[in-house]
């Protein structure tokens, strides 16, 4: 067993650093825009039934890049991938100098999703291509620092949004991505070691069949998500119907998009992403919930919304620096569902009149969820899929991220309506605290979680 000098001079500073950053640019990106839509939309003349566009697009277009991009990682190198993700969020950045048209800003925004969507399956299949060409063990140290990358921009760019637009003006909010993506791409280039030359075999044409296949099944299963309040039940019934023709294609190839036959044999690393499609549905639906309920419901300033949320994802990101010492995956996950159901029980108990102490309460109650959940769930796709796909199941793992918030967001719609209430949030409590019992569940029958 090597011991933790080797990993850390083989994960240096110098290595993880941009990593790090490019992890953090989808999260930071899937929040900025929630503080400064209704602005945009004043600005463009746009109602909210146009501007929700600007948010829809990112989990679209993320949901789609995360795992071609990881797949072409796989075939072509991580590094090459993470270099042209990195160009394509600085792109759409220099382009939020000129750009200030309404559907000109949903285009930038999916550039940047389909940009930030191809670091971070990258930055994984990086990780674990240095630790095994060093012989190493799963470096939980790093996987932590890239899980709490991921939280605190969660909770930062809220914060970091309503700063920009009240000073600089909205348009920063793209931006932003110009400085920190020229800043990762800078230091991966200079600091990161090149990819490993690859085998004729591995450097087989892509499966371009099975990723339209694939993106024609997302694409339609996001739209019925975000509809929940009238379910299109014919566009649920166009994306099983691309799910069939996918596997059935799929089953057909040498080398494909999606390797259906280990996904049906690795049961394992099924329930790690069915796990994180309902921690998602959890932290989503409660993060947005709470948000709108705070200022709507209780009359909280945006600035004490602000800072209950970051009793969320701030301890979370604590937790997940502190979980990362240690290499067990199932207790983590067993923390993080019991925090699931408290917070949710705590949910349906509160009220408008409650006092501010207890909604505290009530966030710190869903930390360990977001830290501790998303650290073991990130290490067990990490043990789980085989190593020359690691990228392709990195990126899987956020497109079921992607899948919990859109039902996330469809679970608020349906129960909040027009206006945050009491028994709307009540619901949605209730919703969230039978998810999180499957949550458990899924934990509770994947002996696989033993392994450390």
């Amino acid at each position: 067993m090597h011991s933790p000098p080797a990993e850390h001079a083989a994960f240096g500073w110098r290595f993880v650093a941009p990593l790090c950053i490019g992890a953090a640019l989808n999260p930071i990106n899937s929040t900025m825009v929630a503080t400064a839509v209704a602005t945009i939309g004043e600005h463009v003349g746009a109602g909210a039934d146009r501007t929700v566009w600007l948010i829809s697009i990112l989990y679209l277009s993320s949901a789609i890049s995360q795992p071609v991009s990881g797949r072409i990682a796989d075939r072509i190198g991580p590094r090459k991938v993470f270099v042209a993700g990195s160009i394509l969020v600085a792109v759409a950045g220099f382009a939020g100098f000129f750009v200030h048209s309404l559907w000109g800003l949903v285009a930038l925004r999916a550039v940047i999703g389909a940009g930030t969507g191809a670091v971070y399956p990258a930055a994984m299949a990086m990780v674990r291509q240095r630790a095994d060409s060093l012989g190493l063990p799963p470096p939980n140290r790093v996987l932590g620092w890239l899980a709490t990358a991921s939280l605190t921009t969660l909770t930062v760019g809220p914060l970091l949004a309503g700063l920009l637009v009240q000073t600089v003006g909205w348009e920063w909010i793209f931006i932003l991505n110009l400085p920190l993506a020229l800043l990762s791409l800078a230091m991966v280039l200079a600091f990161a070691p090149r990819d490993r030359p690859r085998e004729p075999g591995q450097r087989a044409a892509l499966d371009v069949g099975g990723m339209a296949l694939f993106a024609g099944a997302i694409v339609a299963l996001l739209f019925f998500l975000m509809e929940l309040r009238e379910p299109p039940w014919w566009v649920l019934a166009v994306s099983a119907a691309f799910v069939v023709l996918l596997v059935r294609y799929e089953r057909g190839l040498r080398q494909p998009f999606v390797d259906v036959r280990m996904m049906a044999a690795n049961r394992p690393l099924l329930l790690t992403y069915l796990r994180i499609t309902l921690a998602f549905v959890v932290l989503y639906a409660a993060m947005f919930a709470l948000a709108q309920w705070f200022e709507a419901a209780r009359g909280l300033s945006p600035t004490q919304v602000g800072m209950l949320l970051l009793l969320i994802f701030g301890v979370g990101a604590l937790l997940s620096s502190f979980g990362s010492r240690f290499s067990a995956i199932r207790p983590p996950l067993l923390i993080g569902a019991v925090s699931m159901i408290a917070g949710s029980l705590v949910m349906a108990w509160v009220s408008a009149d409650s006092p501010i102490w207890l909604f505290a309460l009530m966030c710190l109650c869903f930390a360990p969820s977001a830290g501790l959940s998303m650290l073991a769930n990130q290490m067990a796709i990490y043990v789980q899929a085989p190593a020359e796909q690691i990228g392709m199941a990195s990126g899987l793992s956020r497109t079921a991220q992607y899948l919990g918030a859109i039902i996330g967001s469809g679970v608020i719609a349906l129960a909040f309506g027009a206006h945050p209430t009491d028994a709307g949030l009540h619901l949605i409590a209730w919703i969230l605290a039978v998810t999180a019992l499957l949550f458990m569940l899924a934990t509770l029958v994947d002996r696989s979680l033993s392994k450390r």
